[in-house]
């Protein structure tokens, strides 16, 4: 059994962790609001969503700390008045992507981890938590009364897909951006 010094460590680190996802979430939502106002299908749906690749990339670095992050997020970001309909909403976007990472694990054999994943793995990943969440979330729509039958579903899934295809895209080329200036500033051995 862990010692309570141990337990301590663990959920500082959840928290910290956490509240890393919050802040990433709401820099990103806003952002994507902003740059992607234009490609608005309803004020609940956009056709490029950036969280949702945070949302992806949360879950798959810092699991059910990552979760939690994502619920506080989707709260904090929730335009509407706080009531079962916000959490409900909350729930489902941040549960998604775990639905999503679960699935995929058992699915593709693929690790727990971001490490040794290939292109096409990062793809179907991506494609199965825009259909989970798009999915739910429209499912959600539906019985709350917000929406008339499932037409947010796939101008949600596009959006989620792209926003998550983006977030990944990026976060590529920044890993290739401090390899290149690791590999510059490092003196070669002859």
């Amino acid at each position: 059994m862990p010692s309570i010094t141990t337990i301590i460590k663990i959920t500082k680190a959840a928290i910290i962790d956490a509240l890393m996802v919050v802040l990433a979430w709401v820099i990103f939502y806003r952002m994507s609001l902003w740059l992607f106002a234009y490609f608005e299908y309803n004020p609940r749906v956009y056709w490029v969503f950036l969280p949702a690749g945070i949302r992806m990339i949360s879950v798959f670095i810092f699991g059910w700390a990552g979760v939690l992050g994502l619920f506080i997020g989707s709260v904090i970001t929730n335009e509407a008045e706080m009531s079962s309909y916000v959490i409900y909403l909350a729930a489902i976007s941040s549960l998604a992507p775990m639905v999503a990472k679960r699935t995929c694990k058992w699915w593709l054999n693929i690790p727990g981890t971001l490490q040794g994943l290939s292109g096409k793995q990062l793809l179907v990943f991506s494609v199965v938590g825009a259909l989970a969440n798009s999915l739910f979330s429209s499912l959600h729509f539906y019985v709350s009364g917000v929406s008339k039958g499932l037409n947010d579903f796939f101008p949600m899934f596009v959006g989620d897909l792209l926003g998550t295809l983006v977030i990944f895209y990026l976060i590529a080329k920044i890993l290739q951006l401090i390899s290149f200036i690791h590999k510059q500033i490092t003196p070669s051995i002859l």
